[in-house]
């Protein structure tokens, strides 16, 4: 499994969900299939279901929120801690946590933003990883 690292200057805000928005776009442009965006909260899924569907007036990625029916046909999924999916292709993971859908992914993008709490919960996520086998790159997103 192949993890990338994502740091922001930023602590948050609509900059790091366009970052993630641009991500999942060129993602899904590549044919990753299901790409699984995963947040901590149901507000945070919703603001960025909302925001994917309009962060450049030029771009469409299909995408729904998990539970809808037509998931099955639809290559990004959003998704919260109680409303996970099991497997996907690609994960981007926004939350604190790490998702169960992490277990049977071959690419996991880790966003970190900007404040020693998240960086904390990073560098557990890091030591869990790599206790995994898994491939670690960090990159500076901006």
């Amino acid at each position: 499994m192949q993890v990338l690292f994502h740091h922001f200057e930023k602590t948050s805000g609509r900059d790091l969900l366009v970052y993630i928005c641009r991500l999942v776009e060129k993602g899904y442009k590549q044919g990753s299939k299901p790409i699984y965006i995963h947040f901590d909260s149901e507000n945070e899924a919703k603001e960025f279901d909302s925001l994917l569907w309009t962060f450049r007036q030029e771009s469409f990625v299909p995408h729904t929120i998990l539970g809808n029916p037509e998931q099955e046909k639809t290559p990004v999924i959003i998704g919260w801690d109680t409303n996970q999916i099991e497997t996907a292709e690609a994960l981007i993971n926004v939350s604190q946590e790490i998702p169960r859908a992490s277990k049977s992914t071959s690419k996991i993008h880790e966003i970190v933003g900007n404040d020693e709490n998240k960086k904390n919960k990073a560098r557990e996520k890091w030591k869990a990883y790599k206790a995994n086998g898994s491939i670690i790159k960090a990159y500076k997103a901006d």
